[in-house]
């Protein structure tokens, strides 16, 4: 009888070493990614105040999608230090990039539009579509919130 138990045993030995073996692999790659999430935010942005020394009239529209990308990744950057710091998973910063993004968007179509790179009914279908986007967004927050301080 204590001969099965013996295997058993040792499995219940490895399995810590195993756990704490694979979570400093998940801490490494986590940190990469959230460095190369910098990276990425600080290259746009160097692209972003580029753009702003070197204008011309297509820069603003260039600018603001630079600086609402830059924003989209933080809000990433954000969730992977929640994941770092082993907070509970939130769809808030999900949502929050699906709302910056489907402004971001409203704001380059209106740009095109205005700048006569745009044809006015695909414009107005997108521009739609953004705002339902943000709508949905805004409701789904809205609901996912209430639902959180109802569980507690």
């Amino acid at each position: 009888m204590e001969d099965q138990n013996q295997p058993e045993q040792r499995r219940s030995i490895v399995i810590p070493y195993v756990n704490r073996f694979l979570t400093v692999i998940d801490d490494v790659i986590l940190v990469w990614v959230a460095l190369g999430i910098i990276g990425v935010a600080a290259l746009l942005m160097l692209e972003a105040i580029t753009d702003f020394i070197y204008y011309t009239q297509h820069s603003i529209s260039h600018i603001i999608s630079d600086l609402m990308f830059v924003l989209i990744i933080m809000e990433l950057f954000r969730q992977v230090m929640r994941q770092i710091n082993r907070h509970s998973f939130s769809l808030n910063p999900f949502i929050f990039i699906g709302v910056i993004a489907s402004i971001r968007g409203m704001l380059l179509t209106q740009m095109k539009l205005g700048m006569g790179e745009a044809e006015w009914e695909g414009a107005v279908f997108q521009l739609g579509v953004h705002a339902v986007i943000v709508l949905v967004l805004v409701v789904s927050l809205y609901v996912y919130s209430k639902g959180k301080l109802e569980d507690k």
